[in-house]
């Protein structure tokens, strides 16, 4: 009995390992192409090679294993158990008198081995990947930044700011010669011209980068009054790379204290030890303690819940473990998330609010697996009946709706008056094949495609709003955002996700939807009807165009808006109080072709006329020696015409001259309108 009881058990395994795997890779994969979307505009701006693209997978793949062991797990017992079931299999196995409790024998058994993968994933390799994937994008950020600015072009990748270089140090990451203007809306205005400058990071706040000048000359002036204009010199100046209004007392104290996901248990009760560790602080360290042994015990919960919904399932497939794998998911880490919430506010004790959601699942899965081993339904009683009426009201209407028709010229027995059966024969005639489009089988094809697709979109927002949700969390309970705010985030910043995972979804789908039909041997059934793979495909090509249109009606419709409110809700979970532009504002900056640079509002090429116009003429050595401005400036002849305008003469920090035009004035530059057109 023994010997039978261990083929069972392996044979169990050898049932669960293959969906599990399959999960392994799939839940895997979308978690990585979505880092991947998140990080790609800053590996494609900033010039990433290809081995650090490769070290970023690597420091991120800790976390991203912690989710999809459980999910995979879950996910491999219940298309195992479902297609045991479906089978009748496992109706067998109970019909030898071995019970449910039995087969929980060998899931545990491979719950306790991944529980111990994950925890040693969470206690070890977890805050190691964490800090080395933040400094390594920090060193991405100043390395590359002073490698992609290039010598006698406009840098505008800085909110606020625009850098111009003269040269470039060859073989360092200095400039000599640097232009920076300040590109706020409104009259004031200020610009510096330094010596040297160079990118670093910022020793004091985490995350943040310094621009740094040596040998500085400011220029500050309200354009509209020039006579209060004032110059100063600065041996050392740094500015900061992002609002410093957004940089509170929060982001000043994660800077004191390492971020605690980057800690591992002993650092984090050392932290508690520590008497001036403010208290929020220290519940935010306990929280991280008991979350670093409750998620990898989710392995645990899992495996005992996934045996009774598994076998509560009447058909075979992945595509319902599927979607129960990722509903369950996404409970679990919504209570998982309110429970941190409460912990830091106080409410609860951390240890009962990590715990509490594997708890709530472990009774859940208890209470679940003993009434399946006592042939009752998951559901109680009247429940279980008024939901089973629903689904069959709507399956019966559904087979009335599409009942197929026997085929022409089959001809049945049939009963007569006397009540014998009259046997006639039976003349099966196949029907000759017409391929109209949409025929009954391109509408087969193509719900199935799209019923796939539609769960392939379900399981990857799910996962997305899963990854964002777990990426601001702290911020979320650092600044006390409400969770209306975040809903609406969530909500708002899954467009963008959707719209970058509707390649890998149609792809999946596709891969899916054939590969049941093969399975169920449909297409060898439609080849030997001389219908050709390439017209068999067709459906599957309409689905992929309507999710093309789809996307890019999102892309052109859709996006722009979500991606400008998405930046305003993630600039209020973050605590950033200025208000600021999230769309470039319509200025413009060229270099002339002798040395003047050139800054303007806007070009009318009817008028051949510049609005808000500011000359700066410039030498290498001694910086700004002249500028001009001007409220328009016009074409005439072989010059330019300045209205309401000032000119400006500097010698270094001196000012030499300076003139308030209040006529119309000419005056000779290089320039002519083809420039400012081009």
């Amino acid at each position: 009995m023994r010997w039978h009881t261990w083929r069972l058990d392996r044979y169990l395994v050898g049932e669960i390992f293959g969906p599990f795997l399959l999960g392994f890779l799939a839940y895997t994969f979308i978690l990585l192409i979505d880092f991947f979307f998140e990080s790609a505009e800053m590996i494609i701006r900033r010039g990433v090679p290809f081995r650090q693209v490769g070290e970023l997978l690597v420091y991120f793949l800790p976390s991203t294993l912690v989710f999809t062991l459980p999910m995979a797990f879950l996910f491999g017992i219940l298309v195992a158990t479902g297609r045991l079931s479906s089978d009748s299999e496992l109706t067998a196995i109970r019909s030898c008198g071995i019970s449910l409790w039995s087969l929980l024998r060998p899931i545990l058994a491979l719950a306790l081995l991944l529980t111990v993968v994950n925890g040693f994933l969470t206690l070890y390799f977890l805050p190691r990947g964490n800090t080395a994937l933040n400094d390594l994008r920090m060193r991405i950020l100043t390395s590359s930044i002073s490698r992609q600015v290039d010598e006698r072009v406009f840098y505008e990748e800085w909110q606020g700011l625009i850098l111009y270089v003269f040269d470039v140090v060859p073989g360092e990451d200095r400039w000599k010669g640097v232009f920076l203007a300040s590109t706020a809306p409104g009259s004031k205005n200020e610009v510096w011209f330094a010596e040297w400058g160079e990118i670093q990071s910022d020793p004091d706040v985490e995350g943040r980068m310094l621009l740094r000048l040596e040998n500085v000359v400011s220029h500050e002036v309200d354009l509209l009054r020039p006579d209060n204009y004032r110059t100063s010199f600065n041996r050392i100046l740094d500015k900061a790379l992002e609002d410093p209004y957004a940089v509170d007392k929060a982001e000043a104290r994660r800077a004191r204290y390492k971020h605690l996901r980057e800690l591992s248990v002993p650092e984090l009760r050392d932290r508690l030890l520590e008497p001036e560790l403010p208290v929020e602080l220290k519940k935010q360290a306990e929280v991280e303690i008991h979350k670093k042994f409750s998620i990898p015990f989710a392995c645990v919960v899992f495996g005992l819940l996934g045996l009774p919904l598994g076998f509560n399932r009447q058909h075979s497939g992945k595509a319902t473990g599927f979607v129960m794998s990722i509903g369950v998911l996404f409970v679990y880490w919504f209570l998982m998330n309110n429970g941190e919430k409460v912990a830091r506010e106080g409410s609860l004790a951390p240890w009962v609010a990590m715990w509490l959601p594997n708890l709530t699942f472990l009774v859940l899965g208890v209470v679940l697996l003993a009434r399946k081993n006592r042939d009752r339904s998951l559901l109680p009683q009247r429940l279980d009946l008024w939901s089973r009426s629903i689904v069959g009201a709507v399956a019966l209407r559904l087979r009335q709706r599409f009942k197929s028709r026997g085929p022409r010229g089959l001809r049945r027995s049939k009963t007569g008056k006397n009540g014998r059966n009259h046997t006639a024969d039976i003349v099966l005639r196949l029907p000759q094949l017409r391929l109209k489009f949409p025929n009954r089988l391109d509408r087969y094809i193509l719900v199935l495609f799209l019923s796939i697709l539609s769960l392939a979109f379900l399981s990857g927002f799910s996962l997305i709003v899963v990854a964002k949700l777990t990426d601001k969390i702290d911020e979320i309970l650092e600044h006390d955002i409400p969770w209306s705010v975040v809903f609406e985030y969530l909500r708002y910043s899954s467009f963008q996700g959707l719209y970058q995972f509707s390649p890998v979804a149609v792809l999946v789908t596709t891969l899916a939807a054939f590969g049941i039909l093969t399975k169920r041997n449909e297409v060898t059934a439609v080849k030997a009807l001389g219908i050709s793979l390439y017209r068999l495909a067709i459906p599957a090509l309409i689905g992929a165009a309507i999710v093309v249109a789809l996307t890019a009606w999102m892309q052109n419709e859709v996006l722009p808006a979500a991606n400008e409110r998405t930046a305003q809700l993630e600039d209020e979970i973050h605590g950033r109080e200025v208000t600021r532009s999230y769309r470039r504002a319509d200025r413009n900056w060229l270099f002339g072709r002798d040395r003047f640079i050139y800054n303007y509002l806007h070009y009318d090429t009817r008028r051949e006329a510049l609005q808000r116009l500011q000359v700066f003429e410039m030498d290498t050595e001694r910086g700004i020696v002249r500028r001009l401005y001007a409220d328009e400036a016009f074409f005439v002849g072989d010059g330019w015409r300045f209205d309401r305008a000032w000119t400006r003469s500097f010698n270094a920090l001196e000012t030499t001259g300076y003139r308030r035009y209040e006529e119309p004035t000419l005056a000779a530059f290089p320039e002519t309108p083809a420039y400012f057109e081009g």
